[in-house]
């Protein structure tokens, strides 16, 4: 028998609200948020919605939690963290680890003097000395002696980042998974949908699948709970068939009878297919197919006003008005913490050392950022403008001396690449170490194919 999970259903539609006690009125967001399992949460706990990565645990004061899963492990120690094991201390970290092949271990790191220490970028999550279990919420002890909440076993951090509710700074990256490194990841409930299927997150926002991980589809000459599709439309797209027992009725899901005893699965009242033969998973080769759509329970904001997506080579790509690929840069140092460095708050120097060899005219030329115009305005949280210092490559006040109003992506500036000149062009993608995923630049893939990363579910709540 089909599986539907037990759990009270949350509507998609619904929007969620920030009740923290001492949020002040501006400080509120308003955000969807879509239907999630419900579980048992310490009092100190909240679920909040996110503009592109779902609902996601944050604490009282409305900061985005996060876990360090462990990723793997080599001669010089695990990358991540351990179930009942945290690592992220006060202490500052001042050589390499040897991760990142073929570097050696034990190199002083750069700028060691004004190094923060793990816990200034993520700051545990503190528990009372009597708190107690919850659910899949536990208590571990930390090196220092503390207390601090862990869930599913890994210790639990917020962002320095993330400074409103529903921001997930914290993760900088493109997709849900897909690159080098043990990175922390956003915690939050399983999606409450049937067993059948999963939802991931992608460029576009959050999409739903098969629980093997295939895309389905919806078909607009189909009405609302009723399928049009007949045996010759079956021969490109098969309908996601459901138990005869599965419930009619249950929140934005649904089936219908298309015969005697044969049920299929709708979803919002549109029948759902998957594409016959694909071989991708989390594409959007059946959307190529005109009338057929992919199906997001939650779509991303909008590209701000003028951005284009121009086909390229293995996908689709985000550009400005001129056709010209937009490039996002990524970046973990090499030591046993694995501190971010992709951020204008943090150290410049690595990008500095890839995108110009410690040259800022020549990175300045080589990696130029994408400006905004004087009209132009911050559309979303993921979407923003700020005002960068060229010089330094922080984050400076709106008129500072040499300094530009460029767009960012989840906090962090996103580039042209000087090459590219044609739309579509993409020769910038998989710039630096490790094919840009250590420290790097890519491409900003709203479609990219051959690729799996769209998939990561091994972190806690399948981020």
């Amino acid at each position: 028998m089909l599986n539907l999970r037990c759990a009270t259903y949350v509507a998609a539609a619904a929007v969620v609200m920030l009740t923290a006690v001492g949020a002040s009125a501006q400080s509120q967001k308003k955000f969807p948020i879509e239907a999630y399992i419900e579980e048992p949460l310490p009092s100190v706990v909240q679920i909040l919605g996110t503009e592109v990565d779902g609902p996601v645990f944050a604490t009282a004061q409305g900061r985005t939690l996060y876990v360090w899963p462990e990723n793997d492990q080599n001669d010089q120690g695990v990358r991540g963290e351990r179930e009942g094991k945290p690592t992220c201390t006060d202490t500052v970290t001042k050589v390499t680890a040897g991760f990142h092949e073929p570097y050696p271990p034990n190199l002083i790191e750069v700028d060691v003097a004004t190094r923060p220490a793990c816990t200034s970028i993520w700051p545990p999550f503190y528990a009372d000395a009597d708190a107690k279990p919850v659910g899949k919420w536990t208590v571990i002890d930390r090196p220092d002696g503390r207390k601090q909440w862990a869930y599913e076993g890994l210790a639990a951090y917020t962002s320095f980042l993330d400074r409103e509710p529903g921001q997930v700074f914290g993760s900088g990256k493109l997709h849900a998974g897909g690159d080098s490194g043990a990175k922390r990841k956003p915690i939050g409930p399983e999606a409450d949908v049937p067993a059948q299927f999963e939802v991931v997150t992608v460029p576009l926002g959050r999409m739903l699948t098969t629980i093997t991980g295939f895309s389905v589809y919806t078909w607009d000459r189909d009405g609302n709970n009723k399928s049009n599709c007949d045996a010759s439309c079956q021969q490109s797209f098969a309908p996601v068939l459901a138990h005869a027992s599965a419930p009619r009725l249950r929140g934005d899901w649904g089936v219908i009878e298309r015969s005697p005893g044969v049920f299929q699965w709708t979803y919002r009242k549109r029948p759902l297919y998957t594409l016959i033969g694909e071989e991708q998973r989390g594409s959007f080769h059946g959307s190529d197919i005109a009338g057929w759509r992919n199906v997001f329970t939650q779509a991303a904001p909008a590209f701000p006003k003028g951005f284009t997506v121009q086909d390229a080579p293995g996908g689709q790509v985000l550009a400005n008005a001129d056709g010209r690929t937009i490039y996002i840069y990524t970046c973990v140092d090499d030591t046993l913490d694995q501190q971010i460095c992709d951020h204008p708050a943090l150290n410049q120097k690595y990008r500095l050392a890839v995108c110009g060899g410690f040259d800022k005219k020549r990175c300045a030329e080589q990696f130029p950022y994408v400006t905004a115009d004087a009209s132009e305005r911050s559309t979303s949280q993921i979407w923003a403008i700020k005002t960068i210092s060229t010089d330094t490559g922080t984050y400076v006040d709106e008129g500072a001396p040499n300094s530009a109003r460029i767009w960012t992506y989840r906090d962090r500036p996103v580039y042209y690449f000087f090459k590219d000149k044609i739309p579509g062009d993409t020769y910038g993608d998989s710039w630096g170490e490790n094919n840009g995923w250590i420290n790097g630049f890519h491409a900003f893939f709203t479609r990219e194919e051959y690729r799996k990363q769209y998939l990561d579910t091994s972190g806690s709540g399948r981020r």
